[in-house]
């Protein structure tokens, strides 16, 4: 129960291209999965790891899975390549956008699959399971009147926030945007992403899901 075999299951997550539970974990390192599990809750508990819902190839409960957290550091030349995104931060946070869904794309492998069951999978869901894949801490969801605020920890973005915040907001923004164009091919266009800085706390990113006003809505409206 000390650091050393926590360190272990950390690594283990470290390793790895998709989420692990318990049960990969405890076969990897030859502990029991309760043991495996302890840990894990842990390192989540700690911010070092991020825990996500696994879709089941069965009937039964869904699995949770868990990824190790990252933390990109910010030297000199990454800040002044960021600089080079746009001379203005409004320039910078769109660019950042557009790297937010390379990112993301070339990490779906991995992700969870929407349910394919219905053409309109819930956003929120989306949106959380990919937060938590990309290593993000979803500390708060509040939902009224078709918009859906999520409060997120820019866990591996932490550094690169405190530096550039339009440029992490950029990124989450863009990661979500994909991840609902994912899935389904009208869920994108039914939800507008917008980020703003949280106001306090641990959490700097709030991430706004806006339900699309219809055309006959804007003209009666």
């Amino acid at each position: 129960m000390s650091s050393e075999p926590r360190s272990a299951v950390l690594s283990v997550l470290r390793a790895s291209d998709a989420p692990l539970a318990a049960p990969d974990v405890a076969q990897r390192l030859g502990i029991h999965t309760t043991t495996a599990r302890f840990h894990l809750r842990n390192l989540v508990d700690d911010g070092k790891a991020s825990a996500l819902t696994l879709r089941s190839d069965s009937r039964g409960r869904p699995r949770t899975g868990y990824v190790a957290i990252a933390e990109m550091a910010v030297d000199p030349l990454l800040s002044a390549l960021f600089e080079q995104l746009g001379t203005t931060a409004s320039d910078r946070e769109e660019a950042a956008a557009r790297a937010g869904r390379a990112w993301a794309s070339a990490l779906s492998g991995g992700m969870p699959t929407p349910p394919t069951d219905t053409d309109l999978p819930d956003p929120v869901t989306i949106a959380t399971d990919t937060l938590r894949h990309l290593g993000f801490r979803v500390s708060d969801v509040m939902s009224a009147f078709g918009t859906h605020e999520i409060r997120i920890c820019s866990c591996p973005l932490r550094q690169v926030g405190a530096a550039h915040p339009e440029v992490a907001r950029g990124i989450a923004r863009g990661a979500i945007e994909f991840a609902l164009a994912s899935g389904s091919p009208t869920l994108a266009d039914h939800y507008g992403v917008t980020v703003t800085p949280a106001p306090d706390g641990d959490c700097e990113i709030t991430l706004r899901l806006s339900r699309r006003r219809s055309p006959v809505e804007s003209s009666t409206g």
